[in-house]
Order: structure tokens, then C-alpha cells, then sequence
């Protein structure tokens, strides 16, 4: 019988794939239907802090989001890779607060000043994946990164998908996997109902 490391294996290289196949225009209309609708929800009307990420290719385009927010006056944070597969995240004043990291991942600059998990202030986070299901679990890169700090933080979280590949089954999940509080697609907002 297959252990769910294997069967998580798999999945990731077929979504992947999956990815792959979209054309660049595809993807960027994709991406931006997504924004909008993230953008509609008071969550991050709201917000005084936002804990994004900056984008791999075949990731979702969240840099227009920075930017806004940004612009807006809130507080933008990206995550850090640290030692034992920990992260932190860290605030940026602008996109140019960012370098190379570890996996050639853009992250903050040594000299951002850290994001503190206990603030009290009104934040949300956009959790990257290659999948989530209905019940708001995510399929993440197998590295632990974010179910270990999601496992810590108090904010709103915001699982960002692809439509397609939002699955009406659960997907294999270990005891630590947290969901999310809601998946925004670029066909609308699909709340998560906590049990």
C-alpha cells in the first residue's frame, strides 16, 4: 500500500504538469480573475497587514497585489526560509526589499524588519499551493514550510487556486495539515466551513 508521502508525489507532478500546460495568457488572466475577487472581500479591505509571497512561475501573480497594497498603506510581509524547515516573514517597503533566498526563492533582505506572529493587528495571509479541496486542505511543495507557521498564526487564511484544481474530494493530508478559511478561484470565494 502506498504511503500518502508517494500518493502526495504523484498528485504534485500531475498538477504541475497540469500548470504547465497553460498558455502565459492563460495564466495571466487566470491570476488576475483571482486578484480581483480577492480584492472584493473585506478580509483584505480590512487588513492592516498582508502575509503574501513572492511568486514562482507557475504560481499565482500576487505582485500586483503587493503592489496595491502597498500603495494602500498596509503592511506587506513575505516569508523567509529558515534552518529546519521554519520560516518567518518579514516586511517589505517595496519590491526592491527582496533577494535571491534559499531554492532561488525571492525573500526579504536581511535588513527587513521581522513581522511579529503575535501582533494583534487585523492580517491575512495568501497561502501559495499546487491544489486545495473543498474543505480547504491544501496540496503545498512537501517541504512543511507553511503548515508549520500556519499551525501558529491567528490571522485569516487564504488559500489561492486555480479553479481546476480545486478538488470536490479530500486530498491526502498528514495529522499537522491545517485548512484554510477560505479558497479564492477566479470563479468566486469558496468559504470554508470549520467543524
Amino acid at each position: 500500500m502506498s504511503n500518502i508521502r508517494d500518493i502526495k508525489n504523484r498528485l504534485r507532478a500531475e498538477l504541475r504538469a497540469a500548470r504547465e500546460s497553460l498558455t502565459r495568457d492563460e495564466k495571466a488572466a487566470l491570476d488576475q480573475a483571482i486578484l480581483r475577487q480577492f480584492r472584493s472581500l473585506a478580509s483584505f479591505r480590512f487588513a492592516e497587514v498582508i502575509l503574501a509571497y513572492y511568486p514562482l512561475d507557475e504560481e499565482i501573480d500576487v505582485l500586483p497585489l503587493i503592489e496595491e497594497a502597498l500603495t494602500l498603506g498596509k503592511r506587506v510581509a513575505l516569508p523567509k526560509c529558515l534552518e529546519g524547515n521554519q520560516m518567518d516573514f518579514y516586511y517589505i517597503n517595496s519590491l526592491d526589499d527582496v533577494e535571491t533566498g534559499a531554492f532561488g526563492i525571492r525573500e526579504p533582505k536581511a535588513s527587513c524588519e521581522l513581522y511579529d506572529i503575535e501582533s494583534q493587528r487585523p492580517a491575512v495571509m495568501l497561502i501559495p499551493a499546487l491544489s486545495y479541496d473543498k474543505f480547504g486542505y491544501r496540496l503545498g511543495y512537501g517541504r512543511g514550510y507553511y503548515d508549520r507557521y500556519v499551525n501558529r498564526f491567528a490571522g485569516v487564511k487564504a488559500g489561492l487556486c486555480y479553479r481546476a484544481f480545486l478538488k470536490d474530494t479530500p486530498l491526502p493530508r498528514g495529522r499537522f495539515d491545517m485548512a484554510v478559511d477560505y479558497v479564492v478561484t477566479e470563479k468566486g470565494v469558496k468559504l470554508i466551513e470549520k467543524k
